[in-house]
């Protein structure tokens, strides 16, 4: 966590400026004076408070607020000290635009000492007196935009510091309409950066390259030099990745005539730089050796303990792949030793990648045996990071959708509180029917929600499917490839077991991405998908009647996952020796149906498995429903039936 902060510290200090500077309880020709009030010594301050004729009232808040803001990168206990005053008087004063301001202050600080709880308990306190702001007269549209603003980009930078990257961008594009409504051009630059920085660490690089491109422009238009070399570095990195070689020079080329000049200022995206550049001059069919010698060396030259420990490993990491290229593999053996954690429980998931090269070089060395100590781990690291980040996604969206509920149930009171006032003057028959009306549309805002939480699940799921699928083999079936060729090539010891486990690596790697999503779903369409996947099992038919111009797409995913789970079930659970898979799609509904011939114990009122809860949830999410019919000894039966999307 120290150093993801690390790396953010600057932006946040660029995020502080802009919550300052908008302080959502003055103007903004207010905001400005009190930064040059801000500018004097806090000592002074204090002496007034202590004087004969200590200030009382506004002029007392005002004091403190000061006071709580003069500290707050200085000493924090005394910021927090006048936050704590400020708080205290702005009940007895009624001013909930003080009151904000000073739980903005004491959220600040827990989120400077580490402590995320707190802060986001602070950051949520804030949100609530702000809502309530909007009945109070005294305080305007803008009054509330300017805290909003600001506490959604504060629980946003919270959330960044602990790497749950999905809220944190949902609370990033919470801002942004506000900077936007109001032309705060500087600070949607950095939001712009931010959630592209995020969008790029989830593996979307679409996305990514996309706030990228706007926070460039954002910062070509305030003149704002960082924030366009900020944003050229991380597509530098994009267009590296993806083999462009003509727009990656040209992001190389103008980031690192920023750098170049501005080395003192932050050496770790310098660094960044140079690698990114390195690895750009090592592309296929555009290699430059001379030139990525020149920005590796120049990287190595700073690879020590100021740098970040990935900056510093992914310096290793591209040295060792330029050591590879010239095939000098006691090199590149050294280089990726040093571009790893020397603890294995301390590996992140750019660890994967050099385990990889690990295991080429030491198939090019003649070490059969490391090679194969290597290849285990890239197996190892996948699998954990793949368990983990799916489980930090699904948690992640429990927590917005927690958080939606309970901002949707604020203003439902809220309408509520107002209806019942006008409702109270109103005959008992006037009354009875409100209660009815507000009981269904309460009822049916239930259903809406509780469907669009299922839909967002399943949405953030088949996304990690589809990443996790390319990711497997996109980024490691070539490397196991070129791992069997050079142990083919080695002609000593045990060379035919070693081809063996690794063609059953290769295999099983496609079985796993295959399974998570077929490229032919994408393909070809849900049809030739699940006729793929029957054949591959034994004892599994498929059929399919209708016309597939009815098949929804955008269902496909969905509709494919529930098949592979109740075929699955029917062969681990059931025994089952033949399974009947049945598609059909008519302009009124889809129906599938899929019929065993296993013990026919399946009782789904009692089953407790992820397995068919999720298929429960998955047809809930299609607005579909669920039919099960099973005996003892004459098979089971599942049959679901969804409406067509008109």
């Amino acid at each position: 966590m120290i150093k993801k902060a690390r790396a953010f510290s600057r932006l946040y200090v660029l995020l502080l400026a802009w919550a300052s500077l908008f302080s959502p309880c003055l103007s903004i020709q207010h905001a400005m004076a009190y930064n040059d009030h801000r500018g004097r010594k806090v000592d002074s301050l204090e002496a007034v408070l202590c004087g004969e004729n200590p200030p009382k009232g506004k002029a007392l808040v005002r004091a403190y607020s000061d006071l709580m803001w003069g500290y707050l990168n200085t000493d924090g206990k005394r910021s927090a000290l006048y936050a704590h005053k400020a708080l205290a008087l702005s009940y007895e004063m009624n001013g909930l635009n003080v009151r904000t301001d000073a739980l903005r202050i004491l959220g600040l600080i827990a989120y400077g000492d580490d402590d995320y709880e707190a802060a986001i308990s602070y950051f949520n306190w804030a949100l609530a007196v702000t809502d309530s702001m909007r009945s109070d007269k005294r305080y305007s549209e803008r009054d509330i935009d300017d805290n909003l603003s600001a506490l959604y980009g504060s629980i946003a930078n919270v959330y960044n510091m602990q790497d749950k990257a999905h809220l944190a961008v949902a609370y990033y594009q919470k801002a942004l309409p506000i900077f936007e409504k109001y032309g705060w051009k500087q600070s949607c630059t950095i939001l712009y950066h931010n959630v592209g920085e995020l969008y790029q660490s989830m593996g979307n690089t679409d996305e990514a390259e996309q706030y990228f491109l706007h926070a460039q422009q954002a910062a070509a238009e305030s003149g704002d030099s960082l924030m366009t070399a900020l944003s050229r570095k991380g597509l530098l990195k994009i267009y590296v990745g993806c083999g462009d070689y003509e727009r990656a020079a040209e992001a190389s080329r103008e980031a690192l005539a920023y750098y170049r000049s501005h080395q003192d200022e932050d050496m770790g995206d310098y660094v960044t730089v140079l690698v990114s550049t390195a690895r750009m001059y090592l592309m296929k069919d555009h290699q430059d050796l001379p030139q990525a010698h020149a920005c590796v060396d120049e990287a190595l030259t700073h690879a020590n303990d100021e740098l970040m420990s990935e900056t510093r490993f992914d310096i290793y990491a591209v040295a060792c792949e330029l050591a590879m290229q010239e095939e000098r593999w006691n090199d590149a053996l050294q280089y990726g030793l040093q571009s790893v954690h020397p603890n294995d429980e301390e590996a992140t998931y750019n660890d994967a990648g050099s385990y990889a090269l690990l295991a080429q070089i030491y198939a090019e060395l003649g070490d059969r045996a490391n090679a194969r100590v290597y290849v285990n781990k890239v197996y190892s690291m996948m699998e954990r990071f793949a368990a983990s980040h799916y489980q930090s996604a699904l948690s992640q969206m429990q927590v917005l959708y927690e958080t939606e509920k309970k901002e949707n149930e604020i203003q439902q009171l809220m309408r509520e509180r107002r209806w019942l006032l006008w409702g109270s003057v109103l005959t008992g028959l006037l009354l009875l029917l409100s209660a009815l009306f507000f009981l269904q549309l309460w009822l049916g805002m239930r259903q809406r929600r509780y469907t669009a939480v299922i839909q967002a699940r399943l949405e953030g799921e088949l996304a990690e499917r589809i990443r996790l699928a390319r990711d497997l083999h996109d980024r490691l079936g070539g490397q196991l490839t070129a791992l069997r060729q050079q142990l083919i090539m080695d002609g000593s010891g045990d060379l035919h077991r070693s081809v063996e486990l690794t063609d059953e690596a290769i295999r099983e790697m496609r079985n796993v991405a295959h399974h998570l999503l077929p490229d032919s779903l994408r393909r070809y369409g849900l049809r030739t998908a699940l006729s793929e996947f029957c054949q591959t099992l034994r004892g599994v038919s498929f059929s399919f009647m209708g016309n597939e111009q009815w098949l929804d797409r955008r269902h496909d995913e969905a509709i494919y996952c529930v098949v592979h789970e109740l075929v699955n079930n029917a062969v681990k659970y059931a025994q089952a020796q033949h399974i009947q898979v049945q598609l059909m799609a008519d302009e009124e509904c889809t129906s599938i149906i899929v019929c065993d011939d296993g013990n026919g114990r399946f009782e789904p009122e009692t089953a407790q498995g992820m397995g068919w809860h999720n298929v429960q949830e998955r047809v809930a999410g299609m607005n579909g429903v669920v039919d099960v019919t099973s005996r003892p000894g004459e098979g089971t039966e599942v049959s679901i039936v969804l409406p067509a999307c008109k």
